[in-house]
C-alpha cells in the first residue's frame, strides 16, 4: 500500500486554538496540539470532554467557531468531507457505519471509490479503460480485506457478521482510499479481549505502512500500549499532552479521571 508522496515535512496535522459551541456549551475550547507523521496519536478524557467533537471539526463534519486546523499544510476549515477524503484522510465511526445489505467487498469498493476516475458515462458504457480500473479497484479492495484478516469473508453480507468482523471490514474500507491520516473513533468499542490484542496489533501494521492514525478511545491498557503521544482533553480544554509514561504519572490527568 502507498501513501500519496507529500512535500511537506512539518506535522500531517495541526490544531491551531480550535475553539466549537453548541448553544450555551463549549464543547471544544481553544485547542491546540500537532500529529507527527508516521505516529499513532490518541485523544482521550472523561465522557462529555470534547472527543467526538473535536473529531467532527477536524473531519470536516463541523466548522470551527474559532482557530484553524491544519493537514498536509493546507487549511482544511469549510472542506467538505468528500475533498478531505480526496486529499488523503480516511475514519470510522464509534457506531460501525456499514451498508449492511451490501457484500463485505462491495461496502470496501465504497471506499476505494476516491481513487478511481471514472464517472457517469464510464460507468454506463463500460469501455475497457473502466473495466481494468474496476479489476484494479476489486484486486485493491481485497488486499485491504487481506490485511486486516477478513478475506475470507469478502462475499458474505455485511450485516450478517459478527460485531468485531464488521469492525475489521470498517477499517479495511477506510484505508481503501490509501489514507495518510487515519482517524478511528473508539475503535475497541464492543470487542472483546481478543478482539482488541488482534485490534492492537492492526493499528501497529498500519502505522508500519507508513500511515499516521489517531484515535479516540475509551480503552485505556490499549491506548498506553500502542500511543506513542496522548494528548488529553477536560471539559473541552486540552489538560495534558505527552508520551503514554507521563500521562499516566500526571497528577492533573489522575485528578480528571478520578474526580479528585
Amino acid at each position: 500500500m502507498n501513501t500519496h508522496e507529500t512535500s511537506e515535512n512539518g506535522p500531517i496535522l495541526s490544531l491551531e486554538k480550535v475553539s466549537k459551541a453548541f448553544g450555551g456549551v463549549q464543547a471544544v475550547r481553544d485547542v491546540s496540539f500537532a500529529v507527527e507523521r508516521g505516529r499513532i496519536h490518541a485523544v482521550i478524557g472523561p465522557n462529555g470532554a470534547g472527543k467526538t467533537t473535536l473529531f467532527n471539526l477536524v473531519t470536516g463534519v463541523y466548522t470551527p467557531d474559532a482557530g484553524r486546523i491544519v493537514f498536509k499544510g493546507r487549511p482544511i476549515a469549510g472542506v467538505p468531507v468528500h475533498a478531505l477524503v480526496a486529499l488523503g484522510m480516511g475514519r470510522t465511526f464509534q457506531n460501525v457505519e456499514l451498508f449492511s445489505g451490501m457484500s463485505v467487498l462491495e461496502n470496501v469498493l465504497v471506499g476505494r471509490h476516491c481513487r478511481t476516475k471514472a464517472g457517469f458515462w464510464g460507468a454506463v458504457l463500460k469501455p475497457a479503460s473502466v473495466r481494468d480500473e474496476e479489476g484494479s479497484a476489486r484486486s485493491f479492495a481485497l488486499s485491504m480485506l487481506d490485511f486486516v484478516g477478513m478475506a475470507h469473508a469478502a462475499e458474505r453480507r455485511a450485516g450478517d457478521l459478527p460485531f468485531g468482523w464488521q469492525r475489521m471490514c470498517e477499517i479495511a474500507r477506510a484505508l481503501a482510499g490509501e489514507p495518510e491520516l487515519l482517524l478511528l473513533d473508539e475503535p475497541a468499542a464492543g470487542l472483546n479481549a481478543s478482539e482488541t490484542r488482534e485490534l492492537a496489533s492492526l493499528i501497529l501494521k498500519i502505522r508500519d505502512l507508513g500511515v499516521t492514525v489517531l484515535l479516540v478511545e475509551h480503552d485505556m491498557s490499549l491506548t498506553m500500549e500502542i500511543s506513542d503521544r496522548i494528548a488529553v482533553l477536560d471539559q473541552g480544554a486540552l489538560l495534558a499532552i505527552g508520551a503514554p509514561r507521563e500521562i499516566q504519572a500526571d497528577q492533573r490527568v489522575i485528578a480528571a479521571y478520578l474526580g479528585a
